[in-house]
């Protein structure tokens, strides 16, 4: 079951089982349209009575009708289907995603690999890898970057010594 999650619930409204929903707006369409919810972790499905609106959007739900039985629902993530979604948030991407699967080689260093994610901080980038059960973070500059092996999925690297020694 592929699901997406669009927001999360907020507090109970009122006394008559109502919810405030916190959605991203590009789901928003999709969320007025829904005849069902899943919220939760894991995502327990919720059918809709009706939802109103006028600011923040206000969800009531089928057989839950005092505050009390609605509270148990705040602060959780919501969930549509991938089904019931029109249109998807984009990840996006980064410069080095066409590195993700390669292998680092370093100087005075193991081959450290595979790359299984690409950080992004504020500054700079980062390749996430795990080595000896460890995850490490190596960052990713062009001055540090020697050559890209496309063929063989080899990043060759010059990195500073005592890398795999932080944290």
């Amino acid at each position: 079951m592929d699901l997406i999650e669009i927001g999360w619930t907020g507090r109970s409204h009122g006394l008559k089982g109502e919810i405030k929903l916190r959605v991203e707006d590009i789901y928003e369409e999709d969320l007025l349209a829904a005849k069902s919810l899943l919220i939760g972790d894991p995502a327990v499905p919720y059918f809709v009575e009706h939802f109103r609106g006028g600011g923040a959007i206000i969800a009531k739900f089928e057989g839950l009708d005092s505050r009390e039985q609605i509270s148990l629902l705040s602060n959780k993530p919501l969930w549509l289907l991938n089904s019931q979604v029109s249109e998807k948030e984009e990840v996006p991407e980064t410069p080095y995603d066409v590195i993700l699967g390669y292998t680092i080689m370093a100087q005075d260093y193991p081959p450290l690999g595979p790359i299984e994610a690409i950080v992004d901080m504020p500054q700079h980038y980062l390749a996430e890898l795990t080595h000896e059960g460890k995850t490490i973070y190596i960052p990713l500059h062009e001055d540090l970057i020697v050559v890209i092996k496309e063929e063989e999925k080899l990043l060759e690297m010059v990195l500073p010594e005592g890398l795999l020694n932080l944290g």
